[in-house]
């Protein structure tokens, strides 16, 4: 470890992200680069979502009992400040500020590191950052006379994963609850999410210089370009340029391809197409790609309302079905 540096100002530290930026203030973790944020910033709300660490974790190895974290919150999407602290790969506490209040503000939040290290041996934690707040860390302590080192390198493959706001695990009550966070686990990942919420086919938006070199890849878009009154010829054409561009940046990785998930107005019709008509759209969009593989997203995610929090994001329990299943789809994929 550099000791001229505090351990939490380094990227070593950190995980599931691009690059660690410092400021005058602390440092801010980054999940795109410099010309995908400058695309997004065209658009005040996409500019923030995509400013939000959603996937990223501060990562060591520790024989600390507690840690503690201040946090600037500078702009948020939903009015609360989620972190999510685990042991060995286990949920061990979600810290909460909710109502987060007027922006900016620092929040501070403590966490008892359980189970208990034994005999002093070091144990691996990742305190997960929220998803939907745009935040500095501006300090980070640990226990008296406790010691930190970046975490082993374990994580067997990388997971690039592509989307709007249910990739990036908006309305999760947990920091770790998205389906792109919790696939990652159960694959031994690390994970690159990409998520902005109420972003579409943008072929654009993908940056071919990405410094990330994936195992698999999942895109996940549709619901926001129906919405939008897009009509299915140009969800299909924007969905095709889109799978070219990745495609072309990282030849024989496997992409899947996930159409939009139950919605409670399913079977509304705009721009002469329902969410069945976009479905197929974005199916007939990968015809004739080998490497990309169509995942019906009505599998995904029970129809029920209380998978729901609002008949569009998952709740929890609704992103727990989401990863599970498409887990399965993922293992296919990678000829597991």
């Amino acid at each position: 470890m550099n000791e001229e540096v505090p351990f939490w100002k380094q990227q070593a530290y950190y995980r599931n992200l691009i690059r660690l930026v410092k400021t005058d203030r602390g440092v801010k973790p980054v999940r795109f680069t410099k010309r995908q944020l400058e695309h997004f910033s065209r658009d005040e709300s996409y500019r923030l979502r995509s400013q939000c660490p959603a996937g990223v974790s501060i990562s060591l190895f520790t024989d600390a009992t507690w840690i503690e974290l201040d946090i600037q919150a500078e702009a948020a999407m939903r009015d609360r400040l989620l972190v999510m602290a685990t042991v060995e790969d286990r949920w061990s506490k979600l810290a909460t500020c909710d109502p987060l209040g007027p922006l900016p503000r620092v929040v501070s939040f403590r966490f008892d590191l359980h189970p208990m290290a034994k005999d002093g041996k070091p144990r691996s934690v990742d305190i997960y950052l929220s998803q939907c707040v745009d935040l500095t860390i501006t300090d980070v302590r640990l226990s008296p006379g406790a010691f930190a080192s970046p975490p082993e390198d374990r994580r067997s493959m990388q997971l690039l994963c592509i989307g709007d706001s249910i990739t990036q695990g908006i309305d999760s009550h947990n920091p770790a609850g998205g389906f792109a966070l919790r696939l990652a686990r159960l694959l031994n990942a690390e994970l690159l999410n990409q998520g902005v919420g109420g972003h579409d086919f943008d072929p654009d938006s993908f940056d071919p210089e990405l410094s990330f070199e994936p195992t698999l890849i999942t895109i996940a878009y549709g619901v926001n370009d129906w919405s939008k009154n897009k009509t299915a010829s140009e969800i299909k054409e924007n969905a095709r340029r889109l799978l070219e561009r990745v495609g072309a940046r990282y030849q024989g990785v496997p992409i899947l391809l996930i159409t939009p998930i139950w919605h409670h107005k399913e079977y509304e019709q705009i721009a002469a197409c329902t969410l069945s008509d976009v479905r197929n759209a974005i199916a007939d969009a990968a015809v004739g790609m080998s490497h990309v593989q169509v995942v019906d997203g009505i599998g995904l995610v029970p129809g029920l309302s209380y998978l729901f929090s609002d008949g569009v994001h998952p709740t929890d329990e609704g992103f727990s079905h989401y990863a599970v299943e498409l887990w399965r789809h993922a293992l296919r994929a990678l000829g597991r």
